[in-house]
């Protein structure tokens, strides 16, 4: 299961509509639009105001690997740390980021002490996200991966191609079409 995290979607809204100082100031910080199959050049934090975007490795022949997905209302942490030099942070729809560069972000901090501790908490629920991902991945075969990503993830499951479903969790495609199929089959258990 997904790890809430106690600052992203509607709860973080929420707490900066408490303030309309704190939402202002919040509405006046920059925002990048990324077209779909634009990467984000991840300069600092970002918080993803609409759309979905990707971090991606990239191995020698060039093949991708899904490393984590980013919908509306999450955190985006410092690329270093979801994509290093072998990889990207891509946008699979049209997407609207709110940039907390350093000079942002100290602003932020200033205008808001609790700020920092927010967006910490929020990174965190985020690498607690990728820590049970690792997890799954090392300690579940092809089918239960599919599964609990399929319970935990189902809004997520229907915005993405097979491709980059069958990437994330590690498999082919041709695997991941043929767990579906015995699925819908009923020769696999939901």
């Amino acid at each position: 299961m997904t790890t809430p995290c106690p600052v992203c979607g509607p709860a973080f809204l929420d707490w900066l509509q408490q303030d309309a100082a704190r939402l202002a100031q919040w509405q006046a910080l920059p925002r990048r639009r990324l077209a779909r199959g634009q990467r984000w050049p991840g300069e600092g934090l970002a918080w993803v105001e609409q759309g979905l975007l990707r971090s991606v490795f990239l191995d020698a022949q060039g093949r991708e690997r899904n490393h984590a997905f980013y919908p509306e209302l999450q955190w985006l942490g410092l690329p270093g740390a979801a994509a290093p030099a072998a990889g990207m942070v891509e946008a699979l729809e049209p997407s609207e980021l709110v940039e907390l560069s350093g000079p942002a972000l100290q602003a932020l901090q200033r205008a808001w002490p609790q700020a920092l501790e927010l967006i910490l908490q929020g990174l965190a629920a985020g690498l607690a996200r990728q820590t049970l991902r690792e997890q799954q991945l090392l300690m579940l075969d092809a089918t239960a991966r599919y599964q609990r990503f399929l319970a935990d993830e189902p809004a997520l499951a229907q915005r993405l191609a097979q491709k980059q479903v069958a990437s994330y969790l590690g498999i082919t495609e041709v695997a991941l079409s043929r767990l579906r199929r015995r699925l819908r089959d009923g020769s696999l258990r939901p």
